[in-house]
């Protein structure tokens, strides 16, 4: 069991963030090299402070100092822990 969540783990790190974020209807507002900024998928807001740098593949919301993986991503969009979040994955939600 414990081999599986490590391989669920690297694969869902292997998803693009941009990617993953144009397929629930987010797009930059800004590109600048690897850097991909963005109106927070969190909150209202005029300027862009969420950032995702696509070669790390790793993102940084500057109005609360969070970041992380695609993981930590989706604990936080969906508001569950890291095992509730493969649950969901693994059940296809």
């Amino acid at each position: 069991m414990e081999e599986n969540k490590t391989s669920i783990w690297d694969e869902l790190k292997r998803i693009d963030l941009v990617s993953y974020l144009d397929s629930l209807g987010h797009q930059p507002k800004l590109i600048r090299n690897s850097d991909y900024w963005y109106h927070s998928p969190f909150r209202e807001e005029k300027t862009p402070s969420f950032k995702v740098n696509r070669q790390r593949n790793v993102w940084f919301d500057h109005s609360t100092g969070e970041g992380g993986t695609i993981i930590d991503l989706g604990v936080k969009l969906y508001n569950c822990t890291y095992h509730e979040l493969i649950e969901k994955l693994a059940n296809g939600s």
